[in-house]
């Protein structure tokens, strides 16, 4: 298994021009019962920002064009929203999630968590999933501005924070010689 998640990192080395990072926001965490409100897409070190009944269907060209993903945690959460979002959408060749990557470096808990023990900042500090969920709402019921604005950024941090842990890891198996 650990050999397998080494070969996948080769190849992203290989082919990184061809990944996206990738980060949904919810309207809460049944797959069910809720849709994606926000999907963050960072290629090329360009943040894009896909939101539910503005533009959530232009993702899909980015999702269906794109041969490797990383997420945090997406095998259980994003995937499977994206794919209930997306009914057609195939699964990338090639995802790279990197919870499996941190256990695997001895790394315990969430991406929060894990930024803090990498010294990651963020301007949305002591944001999570629920912060997101009630965002949402202020902008769908309110049409807060400043409330969808808030939601972008701490997805975006999410997002480009993806390639931060992704550059440690792979820092990490370098020392190591992993290959």
């Amino acid at each position: 298994m650990v050999r397998d998640k080494l070969k996948l990192l080769e190849t992203y080395l290989k082919f990184q021009d061809k990944a996206i990072f990738v980060d949904i926001e919810t309207e809460g965490l049944s797959k069910e019962r809720n849709d994606i409100t926000l999907i963050g897409i960072c290629k090329d070190g360009r943040y894009f920002a896909f939101i539910k009944n503005l533009n959530l269907e232009k993702a899909l060209n980015f999702l269906s064009t794109s041969p490797i993903w990383i997420t945090f945690g997406g095998e259980n959460f994003d995937l499977p929203f994206i794919k209930k979002t997306f009914q057609s959408l195939e699964y990338p060749e090639i995802h790279l999630d990197l919870f499996h990557y941190t256990r695997l470096l001895g790394l315990r808990g969430g991406l929060k968590k894990i930024e803090k023990e990498l010294g990651i900042e963020r301007k949305t500090e002591g944001f999570n999933g629920y912060t997101a969920v009630k965002l949402w709402r202020k902008w769908i019921e309110e049409r807060d501005r400043s409330a969808l604005r808030k939601l972008i950024l701490y997805n975006r941090e999410d997002v480009l924070n993806l390639k931060i842990v992704l550059d440690y890891i792979i820092e990490f198996c370098y020392k190591k010689r992993f290959f």
